[in-house]
């Protein structure tokens, strides 16, 4: 009966861990039953089924339990997807959308942002496609994004300028509903130039700009949600 009861734990933890599961009890006369563990006692389980049913049975009827893994269908993936840092901070800068065309798969997500509001303001966003291989509900890929923004401040119409620049790998796991992983940011850069120069690097060049970030910009774990 010990036995029986750790099988059953052991079979419930697995579910939990990845969604595409189905608990089959093999039962002493024969049949089979098939669906997802919902409560156990020492005597009894209660089986959500396949079809919606909810069985009771009997531990005393129990021939052998397994688990089996569902084959995972890609085509879950395919949306809008918000980011979310793991505190539930929304974090749009991440946002990314993923489409299929012939069973490929590619991710999408805004890839250069500039605007200049000396007499107009400019917005340009700039989309990047990268292909993704989809295995067991879990993908990766690298995520590069620019922004430079350039704007007039004071009463001197004295330009200030912002440049970023942030290369990270980008590894999530298809769960609940949900994608979740992390951000790896391998490589950061952020700096300010503060003059009537053209660009931030000439800027700095001149003396009349700070570097504030220019290296590994550290790890973070999110999930993203579907919109």
């Amino acid at each position: 009966m010990k036995r029986i009861i750790l099988l059953i734990a052991f079979c419930l933890s697995l579910s939990a861990i990845y969604a595409q599961t189905i608990d089959v009890i093999h039962l002493k006369n024969g049949f089979d039953a098939r669906g997802t563990i919902t409560n156990r006692t020492e005597s009894q389980i209660i089986l959500q089924s396949e079809n919606g049913r909810t069985l009771t049975i009997d531990m005393s009827e129990i021939e052998s339990m397994e688990q089996e893994q569902k084959a995972f269908d890609p085509r879950v993936l395919i949306g809008r997807w918000a980011c979310y840092k793991a505190n539930g901070e929304r974090d749009k800068m991440y946002d990314i959308e993923i489409s299929e065309n012939e069973g490929f798969y590619t991710v999408k997500y805004d890839w250069i942002m500039e605007y200049d509001n000396s007499n107009h303001t400019l917005v340009y966003n700039a989309e990047k496609h990268e292909d993704i291989e989809v295995q067991d509900g879990q993908i990766s890929f690298e995520f590069h994004n620019v922004e430079s923004v350039s704007e007039n401040i004071g009463t001197n119409r004295e330009r200030q300028m912002k440049k970023q620049i942030c290369d990270c790998n980008i590894s999530l796991q298809y769960k609940d509903g949900k994608l979740k992983g992390s951000i790896d940011c391998y490589y950061f850069f952020f700096a300010l130039g503060n003059s009537n120069y053209k660009s931030v690097a000439s800027a700095i060049e001149h003396g009349c700009g700070t570097v504030h970030a220019d290296g590994p910009g550290g790890k973070w774990n999110v999930y993203f949600v579907k919109y």
